[in-house]
């Protein structure tokens, strides 16, 4: 059943700056091509004063808004990326407060989707930084799928030196990127994604802070991987081997090469997100990470695909 905005939420559910860029948290707008700007450390605190996790999750947000468009709904934000709604990782919401979201109840719901719809989106995808029974319910009941994202985190390794690696910097190195995704034909966020897509939204994405990798072996590109500079903290995303070098350390060595990088700059710690369950997990586990806690993506397909 569809229900559409009620009286009890109309007040609240009203799109707050239309479709302008927003800075992220608060700070410096990103969409027009601005720097990535992250305030998750407060004035006068120390990087190691602010939570690991939290530092993690702001990584997550950093890289949702990044190059994209945002919208404040009641309770949560909406970021897209206008040129890319085709890319499910392209338009999310998220920073969901529950209270908010939860006394709207199935009203919010049906204005989410609705403007989802309005913008060609295909794929819903919501976010919970925490488990709330009333939020799950309404989204279980709309037909919602969860997933659990672990949120792994670890001290820096020091690098290893088997693997040529290198960061992706002119037109030839994002066709090879291209090229491998074209092969692999795999996505490293679980949903579906076309090579187009994914390889233009990360380029949009690095032109405003993100940085994209190369791993090599004799010349070939055996892996890719990108990464976000956080407080004190790497944030690594979309790590994609190649299914003839898997198991053989190659997704090591590209964490252990970007671990050098973020060393450079002064950083720490890294972190990286896993579907419960998944080799992801496996993997970071096996290198001795923990898991600094958990996020919830809620997705569900609209319309007619």
């Amino acid at each position: 059943m569809r229900h559409s905005p009620g009286s009890r939420c109309a007040s609240r559910t009203a799109w707050l700056g239309g479709t302008a860029s927003r800075g992220l948290f608060g700070g410096k707008a990103t969409g027009g091509g601005g720097e990535m700007t992250s305030l998750a450390v407060a004035a006068g605190q120390s990087v190691s004063s602010v939570p690991l996790f939290e530092r993690a999750l702001a990584t997550e947000r950093d890289y949702f808004e990044l190059g994209a468009r945002t919208e404040r709904l009641a309770g949560a934000v909406l970021a897209w990326t206008p040129a890319f709604v085709s890319a499910p990782a392209a338009t999310v919401v998220h920073r969901v407060v529950a209270d908010s979201v939860a006394d709207c109840g199935p009203d919010w719901l049906a204005m989410v989707e609705s403007r989802l719809g309005d913008l060609g989106v295909g794929l819903a995808r919501i976010y919970l930084t925490a488990s709330d029974p009333r939020v799950e319910t309404m989204l279980r009941d709309a037909g919602y799928a969860c997933r659990e994202e672990l949120v792994f985190t670890h001290r820096l390794p020091d690098p290893a030196p088997l693997l040529t690696f290198r960061p992706v910097a002119t037109e030839k190195d994002w066709a090879q990127k291209r090229s491998f995704h074209d092969e692999v034909a795999e996505s490293p966020d679980g949903h579906f994604n076309h090579a187009p897509d994914l390889v233009g939204l990360e380029r949009h994405k690095c032109a405003r802070g993100m940085q994209a990798f190369l791993g090599e072996v004799d010349g070939r590109t055996v892996g890719v991987v990108c990464a976000i500079w956080g407080n004190g903290i790497a944030r690594i995303k979309n790590l994609l081997v190649h299914p003839d070098y898997r198991r053989q350390s190659a997704g090591t060595l590209l964490l252990e090469h970007v671990a050098a990088v973020g060393r450079a700059r002064g950083i720490t710690e890294q972190c990286l997100m896993a579907l419960k369950g998944g080799t992801g997990e496996l993997l970071y586990r096996s290198l001795g990470m923990r898991v600094a806690g958990s996020q919830y993506e809620w997705s569900k397909r609209l319309g007619k695909q």
